[in-house]
């Protein structure tokens, strides 16, 4: 026994021995110059590019290098592709002597790499990658044995970085700060590893610095990264000052089947503001959790699944997206999100930049929507909104992958009722108070204009708007961009019963419209006072082309009240075309009858409402006439009760034609013909008036007055033959002078 431990121990010393000058052989042959000489020789025949260190170490403990740098292909005068400041290997050689690799650790410092988009699919490196010369057929090797198994305790990096720059010089990538560690690693098993960098992105569409931090597991597949996977325990990253983490798994780490779990904390738009300059600033919004599975190749990634939550919004979304050898994506995402009251006066203030509406308070709202997103077509089969005044749904297909956007889609909307949508607009609709609900349907499409049809129906709508109110409004409509159309309308207009068909059309440019009109009782009231704003508009208006409306229909009304005009019943008919401000272009027809009613200061109603003063031009020249033709001894027809009144007028270019213009009343007969020049208000008026016992004067035939001049300023002239014609003067002259009347019948012819 104690001649083996000799025979052990002497062997034992040989062996250091040995090794000992194995390693001091090694020194003096490997020396600095002849290595720098060996590696310069290898990466000029190997690699095509020029190496230079600063020093190289290599004995029994491992390799070291310092300084050590990689040129660009073919030399240093086109830059530097790869260095690093310090590297070292340190193996194991007990372990070699079991048939063993095994390294004891591996250490970098200063990795820094470049890589460069010549072209496409050509980089700086790409020349490392051509495939050797073809050369002799060899013959089939043999099978090689097993490699040994390899392991390294413990690997760490420092300071590095790794950079990219693509092929147009518009997008540039950096990974700065790298540190990575990791140990007990194997080719098979799950080892740890840690990690940290900042990724540095400069590109049109971000610019902006991302800190991150890996913690986890890996497995190297047997050195074949298809098999290969890793659990990620935590990954942190931060963008501004928002902050997110990131845990799951992937297998194939080629081509990367994943599972993984996002979240994103709380966090304000101020902290994006360093990242994204036009941001609204202060806006709060929810943490975000995203749960994904993928499969991501180098052509295209397949989204197996995705959920996505960010407080009241729900989300998820599947499909793929493919960039090679072309750019297309088929994704298919149903939202759903509960949006909560907004005042948008606030939110305004908050995003100056961006042109948001004020003063609307939007309901608590409940959205959802199916979206599929195909190739520059988005098609939405579904999507609604509900809320406390109203519910919206319909569909859409919008198709921007052409020159031009087009889209086409229904809706259907249900107006749960008026008065809480008014509550949205309280500035613009809060004065009408608004009752009642409705509803609408609607087909619409967009070729580079908006093109809508569709129906309305109203149920019960309510309203107060210049001091009328308007109760239990019930019909329906038909609507297009540039048309409506009611074929029966009924309700109360200030508690009195009426039913009402119109259409209108051109309403963008030249309304025309058609009407028929039942009304019980119509009281007319002052219109209130024009805002000045309103007063502005019109100014503005009328500086520019006139506005021009065609009116055809007719109205029946049970009785018309004003505190200087009320009648029983009125029926009216019009055909108007080129209605205007100026009447200068006015033509057309206009008929209407009254009574019996009484009139007194028609010129107070005239005054207020241009539709009276036209409709009763005749009577209040003839208030006018009669004052100024004190001989024919006329009564007031400034106040008087009448029981019938009648016109018949048409119009050309604004001239008005009196075909009929008849009042019948108990102190007169009056008649009237002749002509107005609306917009200049000249008057050529005949008035025939035959004054009735209850004037105190009874005439059998009419009197005649001739009105020229203006409105304004008329000329009132008598027709002395229709004076010479009544009974009464002709028996008076028969007794003054026979003959006489005969004598005056000749001097008028």
């Amino acid at each position: 026994m104690g001649k083996i431990l000799k025979i052990f121990a002497w062997g034992t010393a040989g062996l250091v021995l040995a090794l000992a000058a194995g390693a001091l052989a090694v020194k003096l042959y490997f020396s600095q110059a002849r290595l720098k000489t060996l590696a310069g020789d290898y990466a000029e025949k190997n690699l095509g590019r020029e190496v230079t260190f600063d020093s190289i170490a290599l004995d029994l403990s491992g390799l070291s290098i310092a300084n050590l740098r990689v040129s660009e292909y073919p030399d240093f005068k086109k830059g530097e592709f790869f260095s690093a400041s310090a590297f070292s290997v340190r193996p194991s050689f007990r372990a070699l002597l079991r048939r063993e690799l095994k390294i004891n650790s591996i250490s970098a410092a200063g990795l820094n790499m470049r890589v460069a988009e010549v072209k496409k699919d050509t980089y700086n490196f790409s020349d490392l990658l051509a495939p050797a010369p073809p050369g002799r057929e060899a013959r089939p090797a043999a099978k090689e044995p097993a490699a040994p198994p390899l392991s390294v305790s413990s690997l760490k990096v420092r300071g590095s970085r790794f950079s990219y720059t693509n092929a147009a010089g518009d997008i540039a990538v950096t990974f700065k700060d790298i540190n990575l560690s990791a140990a007990g690693i194997s080719p098979s098993g799950l080892f740890p590893v840690e990690a940290g960098f900042t990724m540095a992105v400069a590109s049109p569409y971000f610019n902006g610095e991302i800190p991150a931090a890996l913690k986890g597991k890996l497995s190297l597949g047997g050195f074949a990264p298809e098999k290969g996977r890793a659990e990620i325990e935590k990954a942190s990253f931060a963008l501004g000052g928002v902050k997110g983490e990131v845990k799951g798994s992937l297998s194939n780490l080629l081509e990367p089947d994943a599972k993984l779990a996002l979240t994103v904390h709380q966090f304000s738009t101020a902290d994006l503001k360093t990242i994204f300059k036009n941001l609204p600033a202060k806006i709060l919004l929810p943490e975000i959790e995203a749960d994904t599975d993928f499969k991501l190749t180098a052509k295209y990634i397949t989204l197996r699944s995705a959920a996505l939550r960010a407080g009241p919004v729900k989300a998820s979304l599947r499909g793929w997206v493919a960039w090679n050898p072309r750019f297309a994506y088929n994704l298919l995402t149903d939202v759903k999100a509960q949006i909560p009251e907004i005042d948008t006066t606030l939110l305004a203030r908050k995003a100056k930049q961006y042109p948001l509406p004020q003063g609307l308070k939007l309901p608590l709202s409940e959205v959802s929507a199916r979206v599929s997103l195909k190739n520059g077509v988005a098609a939405i089969p579904s999507f609604s909104l509900d809320s406390s005044p109203l519910s919206l749904k319909g569909t859409a297909i919008i198709n921007f992958s052409g020159p031009q956007l087009t889209a086409a889609g229904t809706a259907n909307a249900e107006i749960k009722n008026f008065s809480r949508l008014a509550e949205i607009a309280p500035g613009l609709l809060g004065a009408y108070a608004l009752s009642g609900a409705g509803g609408a349907a609607l087909n619409y499409s967009y070729a580079g204009a908006l093109a809508v049809t569709g129906k309305a129906v109203l149920n019960g709508l309510g309203a107060s708007f210049a001091g009328r109110k308007l109760a239990g409004l019930s019909g329906a409509a038909e609507f297009t961009m540039d048309s409506l159309t009611a074929r029966k309308l009924q309700g109360k207009l200030d508690g009195e019963d009426f039913t009402a068909s119109f259409s209108a059309r051109s309403l963008l440019k030249h309304p025309k419209a058609d009407f028929e009109l039942k009304l019980a009782r119509l009281v007319i009231k002052e219109s209130p006072a024009a805002a000045p704003v309103a007063a502005k508009a019109a100014a503005a208006g009328a500086a520019g082309e006139p506005f021009y409306l065609d009116l055809a229909g007719a109205a029946q009304i049970g009785a018309i009240e004003h505190p200087n005009f009320r009648c029983g019943p009125a029926s009216m008919r019009l055909n108007l075309v080129n209605i205007s401000d100026d009447l200068k272009a006015l033509d057309g027809t206009a008929s209407f009858t009254a009574g019996p009613g009484k009139f007194s200061e028609l010129y107070v109603l005239a005054g207020k409402h241009k539709a009276a003063k036209v409709a009763l031009y005749p009577l209040l020249v003839l208030q006018k006439a009669s004052k100024l033709s004190k001989a024919l001894r006329l009564p007031d027809f400034n106040n008087i009760d009448f029981v019938s009144m009648e016109g018949d007028y048409s119009f050309n270019k604004g001239l008005m034609k009196l075909n009929k213009s008849a009042l019948t009343a108990a102190v007169a007969d009056v008649s009237s013909s002749g002509s107005i020049n609306l917009p200049a208000e000249k008057l050529d008026m005949k008035i025939n008036v035959t004054l009735k016992e209850a004037s105190g004067i009874k005439m059998s035939a009419p009197a005649a007055m001739f009105v020229k001049g203006t409105f304004d300023d008329p000329s009132v002239k008598a027709d002395m033959k229709s004076i010479a014609e009544q009974p009464a003067v002709k028996k008076a002259l028969e007794k003054l002078a026979p003959g006489a009347s005969k004598l005056l019948k000749g001097l008028f012819k």
